[in-house]
């Protein structure tokens, strides 16, 4: 049932047409049951005299129509709506106060001034407050017209409080996904949090990013009295992800803001809520550990076939701190399902995932570009192995699509997956992962793009009171021994050829090529062409070169450094990267 408040006028045209023997207030609606368009409504007592007055709402408001503009009486039994009439909104009531041509009134005397006419409007005075206080108590009753103190009233009912002034705000930026399109639509109330979990904020309106938008920010607030305000780039975790959402974070420190949450905010808060409030469900497990920014697995325990009532959920980290543990522990038991038992198991520790895979970009883009592709690419498949269930394989058309997904991109092929126990898990003919019954995590990603080679820098120490080595000499043999290796990594390696051939790049087959005063520097193809025709020539050791002491530095594209400076020391390079020599340094040693 809705209500509709009276106003003073049409409480006064209702009192005076009763008294005069007329019809006050006959119900209609609109539009009639029967008919269309010019709409009519015949009226209960015919024939009538004439039409006093027509109210109703228009615009969710109250409205009297006007006589011959917006109706008319078109006999002396039917109201007709003219062409072009101002009409009423559509599903609701409109009232007609009209005067029968057989009406005998004992009253006449309705002029201003007089006696029936003065009480008539102190009557209808406080008639017409009463609707306006039933209006008031009415609207107070639903969150989308409840204002002030009532809506504090009515959201409590939820446990939810007005965020009041001193609480920390700021601007939250959400960054798209790589290869999402559309518009993506992030929800007044999403949550936002640092790292440990500790402290979050929620977002006071949606936003979207449209077609083709990369950016958007929003304001959001803490909703904890008491947290001091956050740096730049605090908050950077989003519990419950957002479909086509890569990144968020605050782009500037927070302030604290000494302005209370306004009504439309606590509004949409409440409604954003009620959308995410359910209980007792495996949404709602889900939903309790994303916004502690926990991985977990939830298992459903079956006997013979059957659920039991039993549930465990699996904490997946490298540890969980106590204090999240019994946030943890609060969170599922006040959504857990009445008669489910829900039990927390120990931390399942994730395998490290190392990942070798090549990209082919579009030419002619900028270092800055290149680097902005690779971190884009990086993110794409952290976040793939971070929301990868531990019942499920990888998916390699998958990593390719997201891969491919980035602008800038034009081939991407996989090359080699393995677990931190040098494990091989890519199984190329199925296209997947053998990652089945694992919990896993991005390990080291190795992206080779042919356009953004890796660098190496050669740093040789000596004591003072020993020869230099010869600065000029370096670069050319050096040189010559990253034109063979970025020849030979030119292509894809041979089946089941063994990570220690040709394609690495280790302390001894650099340290071979390094021109020293103790040991000229020698072709590295010369030797591998020797080993190749079977011989076994033997490589430098650090002790060969004794006392000078080289290091060599592989940087990636990624900034992941490599040292080499010992025998042991290996970079087995991804098929097609290549390698550029950056920078060489002689630098004397204190003895």
């Amino acid at each position: 049932m809705s209500l509709r408040r009276r106003t003073y006028p049409e409480v006064v045209d209702n009192v005076l047409t009763a008294l005069t023997q007329g019809v006050a207030a006959e119900s209609h609606p609109f539009p009639p049951p029967i008919g269309g368009p010019p709409f009519t409504h015949p009226l209960e007592r015919p024939p009538v005299a004439s039409v006093v007055s027509v109210y109703g709402n228009r615009g969710g408001a109250p409205h009297r129509f006007r006589d011959g503009a917006d109706y008319a009486l078109a006999d002396d039994a039917t109201l007709a709506w003219q062409d072009g009439a101002d009409l009423p909104d559509a599903g609701t009531l409109i009232q007609v106060n009209y005067l029968p041509a057989d009406a005998e009134p004992v009253l006449t005397d309705i002029q201003t001034g007089s006696v029936v006419r003065t009480l008539s409007e102190a009557m209808a005075k406080e008639m017409a407050r009463l609707y306006a206080q039933l209006e008031a108590v009415y609207k107070a009753g639903f969150i989308d017209s409840a204002e002030g103190r009532s809506l504090d009233n009515l959201v409590a009912l939820l446990g939810i409080e007005r965020v009041a002034g001193g609480h920390a705000a700021g601007d939250i930026e959400f960054r798209r996904a790589g290869g999402s399109r559309g518009t993506v639509f992030v929800p007044v109330g999403t949550r936002v949090s640092t790292v440990d979990g500790e402290i979050a904020y929620a977002t006071t309106a949606g936003v979207s990013l449209a077609e083709g938008q990369q950016t958007v920010r929003t304001s959001a607030r803490d909703l904890e009295p008491g947290n001091d305000i956050l740096p730049a780039d605090a908050l950077v975790v989003l519990p419950t992800p957002i479909a086509g959402i890569a990144a968020v974070s605050n782009p500037a420190p927070t302030a604290i803001t000494t302005q209370d949450e306004s009504d439309e905010q606590l509004r949409a808060r409440a409604k954003s809520f009620l959308a995410g409030s359910e209980k007792a469900t495996r949404g709602s497990l889900e939903h309790a550990l994303a916004r502690l920014g926990v991985q977990a697995e939830i298992d459903e325990q079956t006997s013979d076939g059957v659920k039991n009532g039993r549930v465990v959920v699996t904490p997946q980290a490298e540890q969980l701190a106590p204090e999240l543990e019994q946030r943890l522990l609060t969170s599922v038991a006040a959504c857990r399902p009445l008669g489910v038992e829900v039990t927390l198991a120990g931390v399942a520790q994730p395998r490290r995932v190392d990942l070798e895979m090549r990209l082919t970009t579009t030419s002619g883009l900028l270092e800055e570009d290149l680097r902005g592709i690779q971190d884009a690419v990086e993110a794409a498949v952290a976040g793939y192995f971070a929301a990868l269930p531990s019942q499920q394989a990888g998916s390699v058309s998958k990593l390719v699509g997201l891969a491919f997904g980035v602008d800038g991109v034009e081939d991407v092929r996989v090359v080699r997956a393995t677990l931190d126990d040098g494990t091989d898990v890519l199984d190329r003919e199925a296209g997947t992962l053998a990652l089945d019954g694992l919990v896993t995590t991005l390990g080291t990603l190795r992206l080779a793009d042919p356009a953004l080679p890796t660098r190496l820098d050669v740093v040789v120490g000596f004591a003072a009171g020993d020869p230099p080595p010869d600065s000029a000499a370096i670069p050319s043999a050096l040189g010559e021994t990253i034109s063979y290796l970025n020849e030979i990594n030119a292509s894809e390696p041979a089946a089941g050829e063994a990570p220690d051939d040709r394609r690495s790049a280790s302390f001894a087959r650099l340290l071979h090529s390094l021109p020293l005063p103790v040991r000229p520097g020698q072709s590295l193809r010369a030797h591998d062409d020797a080993v190749a025709a079977g011989d076994d020539p033997a490589l430098p050791t650090a002790v060969d070169v004794a006392p000078y002491a080289p290091r060599f530095v592989l940087t990636a594209a990624s900034g992941d450094a490599t040292v080499l400076a010992a025998d042991d020391d290996r970079y087995d390079l991804t098929p097609f990267e290549r390698l550029t020599l950056a920078g060489i340094e002689i630098e004397i040693e204190e003895a």
